[in-house]
């Protein structure tokens, strides 16, 4: 045993029996999982072979059908006429311009009309010139012809078919059927021929679905090309093209591998010879196509497998070293425990609201007391519970969580905690311990401090700071300040906005006359009728003295002047009643302007709102006006 294999088989013993039969247990199933896979791809390339056998038979049954249709059509064709031809003298033959031989000639002109792919029907003497021909020259000589001199010699042959040739009267490519007819002595009377252009074979092929590289190919018992689909170059027609390799599939009747003289490629074909006549069929699927989906599951495989064992490995490498680590796991797990022993005591003795958070639990392992008084509740019963629970946001607690695990601490961040059915303001410091939060078994100590009595302070301050102390409307500096942020959204986002600046009509004589206290409850009541006529979402504003300001997002210039005219009813129906009974009629002037493409800032839209406003002053009060656009 070599040296490696020696410190292998120590390490392994010196594992605990578990871990020894873990390793084994892995083993094993990758061995499992290897066997099972390469089964399934044997067996699945095989029903891939045997459905494209039989995808190729089925193509070649179908047409093999459709060839010896065409076929009888033309023997079936050229026998008819022989039943004419037996009855007409040969020789010599009938002059053309006489009755019998015109009808001969428009017999075989007409003829043809159901089969067009027959190209010329012609009737020669036994000597092999032309005697009667819708197209060829009456006296041409086709003795020549090596299939003509078989009829002449042996004229007992029922029928023959010529190979692939130019044909003469076409000056196409084409195969002629020839049939000889025999009179009463047996001796040879005449030859029927029916010359066929390829193309009658060729259009056969071109509707099968055989795949990127699959082909159809027709042959004649000499091998020579009649009809291929694709077919990449009409000079191979008529030339042999004898397969250089045609083996049996083994997988179906009929079917064999075939390597193509054209291009090369191996198909799987399925042969068929049509008895009848001389020629041979094949439909071939190129493994290219009918193996493309067991190539892609067999790359699937390989990369499974391989990553299979990398895993295996890894696993392998985990457990190895799981046996190693086991007692510094414990000891480490002996520290831990007094590390949080000696931390509660810490967070216990402390004046602040302490807790200990379990960090990739996101639950509370420990709080002190003055924690459970911070969230009303026994500090006991907060062990366990999650810590966003106890936000009013939870979701903020989830950004500062995620924020702990790139910076490991955060100092005084101000968030809003459920005290019960009400909320506090709390200032939180985090930190995480024993690692940098992405480890196992981290803690995260959290120290809260109560500040919610400044925090209302605060928020009365800023909202004061915003509020007209008369009619406890925004006033001037919560205008711009609100007031652009909407219009900036409304532009960035091309939606509509609306300003209505509204003027109380005379009142300065509402001053002189009944005094400024009656002019305050004046403004007082115009305030509450802006806020129950505008829309919840609209902002009403006193600019001051009397100038008041609506802030209507989402609203285009003609819902604006709607609501001007509402707010213009609402004032004039509603008198302000003192004290006394005396009624104070007031009446307001509206200026509506829409937000143009144009506006760059808020400014722009107040200024022509107010040009509205002076309009509506202008025009006699108690009116609405809008923005000339």
């Amino acid at each position: 045993m070599t040296v490696p294999k020696r410190l292998i088989a120590y390490y392994y013993h010196a594992l605990p029996r578990g871990t020894r039969l873990a390793m084994a247990g892995v083993t094993l199933l990758l061995v499992l999982v290897a066997s099972m896979t390469i089964w399934w791809l044997q067996n699945s390339r095989q029903s891939a072979g045997q459905r494209a056998a039989a995808e190729a038979d089925n193509a070649a049954r179908l047409l093999e059908q459709r060839v010896l249709a065409t076929n009888r059509e033309i023997d079936l064709m050229l026998d008819d006429v022989a039943r004419d031809a037996a009855r007409m003298p040969m020789a010599p033959p009938l002059e053309w311009s006489e009755p019998t031989g015109f009808e001969t000639i428009m017999m075989l002109q007409h003829k043809p009309d159901r089969l067009p792919h027959v190209a010329v029907l012609s009737i020669l003497d036994p000597q092999g010139r032309v005697a009667y021909s819708a197209k060829a020259n009456r006296g041409d000589n086709f003795s020549d012809l090596p299939f003509i001199r078989q009829l002449i010699a042996a004229p007992s042959q029922r029928l023959v078919i010529s190979p692939p040739y130019k044909l003469r009267t076409t000056g196409k490519l084409g195969m002629v059927f020839a049939r000889p007819v025999l009179d009463d002595q047996g001796k040879l009377h005449a030859i029927v021929l029916a010359g066929v252009h390829l193309d009658a074979w060729q259009r056969h092929l071109t509707d099968i679905e055989l795949g990127q590289y699959g082909s159809v190919i027709l042959m004649d018992t000499q091998y020579r090309l009649i009809a291929r689909e694709p077919l990449t170059d009409r000079e191979n027609l008529g030339t042999q093209v004898q397969p250089s390799q045609m083996r049996p599939s083994g997988l179906r009747d009929n079917t064999y591998f075939v390597v193509s003289p054209l291009d090369h490629e191996q198909r799987l074909s399925g042969v068929r010879n049509l008895a009848e006549y001389p020629f041979i069929l094949g439909v071939g699927l190129s493994e290219k196509d009918y193996l493309a989906e067991w190539r892609a599951a067999l790359l699937v495989c390989v990369f499974g497998m391989i990553s299979l064992l990398a895993f295996g490995g890894w696993l392998m490498y985990l457990l190895w070293q799981s046996g190693r680590h086991a007692k510094l796991l414990a000891e480490r797990e002996a520290r831990l425990a007094a590390q949080e022993s000696r931390m509660r005591s810490m967070v216990e003795a402390s004046p602040c609201a302490l807790g200990l958070i379990d960090f990739d639990q996101d639950r509370i392992r420990y709080v002190n007391p003055d924690m459970g008084l911070l969230f009303g509740m026994a500090a006991e019963d907060m062990a366990g519970k999650e810590l966003a629970e106890l936000f009013v946001r939870p979701e903020e607690w989830r950004a500062c969580r995620k924020a702990l695990r790139e910076a490991t601490t955060l100092r005084e961040l101000e968030y809003a905690v459920r005290n019960g059915d009400s909320e506090r303001w709390v200032i939180l410091s985090a930190t995480v311990l024993d690692g940098d939060g992405d480890q196992e078994g981290d803690d995260v100590l959290v120290s809260l401090i109560d500040v919610t009595s400044r925090h209302v302070r605060e928020t009365r301050l800023s909202h004061e700071a915003g509020t007209d102390s008369l009619t406890g409307l925004a006033n001037r500096r919560r205008f711009f300040e609100r007031g652009s942020e909407t219009f900036e959204l409304a532009r960035r986002h091309r939606r509509p906005f609306s300003l209505l600046m509204i003027d109380i009509d005379h009142f300065k004589q509402v001053n002189d006359i009944h005094g400024h206290a009656v002019g305050d409850e004046v403004l007082i009541r115009l305030a509450r009728l802006l806020e129950v006529t505008l829309r919840q979402g609209d902002l009403a504003v006193r600019l001051g003295g009397e100038e008041f300001v609506a802030v209507l997002p989402e609203t285009n210039l003609e819902h604006a002047i709607e609501a001007a005219e509402r707010i213009r009813e609402a004032v004039e129906n509603a008198p302000l009643t003192l004290e006394d009974g005396t009624l104070i009629e007031f009446t307001v002037s509206v200026g509506a302007a829409q937000m143009q493409d144009d506006d760059k800032e808020l400014q722009s839209l107040l200024i022509a709102a107010d040009a509205a406003l002076y309009r509506a002053k202008a025009n006699g009060r108690n009116r609405v006006e809008a923005d000339n656009l």
